[in-house]
């Protein structure tokens, strides 16, 4: 009997053995979740506006300058395109200064500003209160893309903080 219960004892430990976890599979199950994880939680975040609404269709683009220009001082300045519905005064002109964009409410609108200061090398920032919108101040020929969601109507002020005279409207249609 003593032979027998050494074979059950032998076969026990085998099977306790095998459904054992080794700690290198535990390692690699649990960087395999981590990476998930973080692939999830980027993309999540990627899909968000900087005021926190999901993006559901891509973004409308705005390419805007931020420049000193000898006639006009500090301005913030936007090429007419064909896509891009801007307004001002200077009928006839393709670029516009401080332009007011338009946009309809629920859309969502990518700003890409620059700063094109090649007189004065100045730093330039772009502001939208109501929107949660605040860029970095930028050094000449620096760039930053500001991606939110129109969600509330009326006529909004974006600004530069450095420069208080480079102000324009942004209206939102309901």
């Amino acid at each position: 009997m003593g032979k027998k219960n050494k074979l059950i004892d032998q076969k026990k430990k085998n099977n306790d053995n095998k459904n054992r976890i080794s700690p290198k599979k535990i390692l690699g199950i649990g960087i395999l979740f981590t990476v998930t994880g973080l692939i999830i939680y980027g993309g999540i975040n990627f899909l968000k506006s900087l005021n926190g609404n999901f993006l559901l269709s891509p973004p409308r683009n705005f390419f805007m300058k931020a420049a000193y220009l000898p006639n006009e001082g500090n301005v913030y300045t936007s090429q007419l395109t064909g896509t891009a519905k801007i307004l001002n005064s200077g009928a006839g002109s393709k670029i516009r200064y401080n332009p007011t964009i338009t946009l309809n409410q629920g859309k969502t609108l990518s700003i890409h500003l620059i700063n094109e200061d090649s007189e004065k090398h100045s730093k330039h920032n772009l502001n939208i209160d109501e929107f949660g919108i605040h860029t970095k101040d930028l050094g000449y020929f620096q760039t930053q893309t500001v991606t939110f969601t129109a969600n509330k109507a009326g006529t909004f002020n974006y600004y530069c903080s450095i420069h208080p005279e480079m102000t324009g409207k942004i209206t939102v249609a309901a």
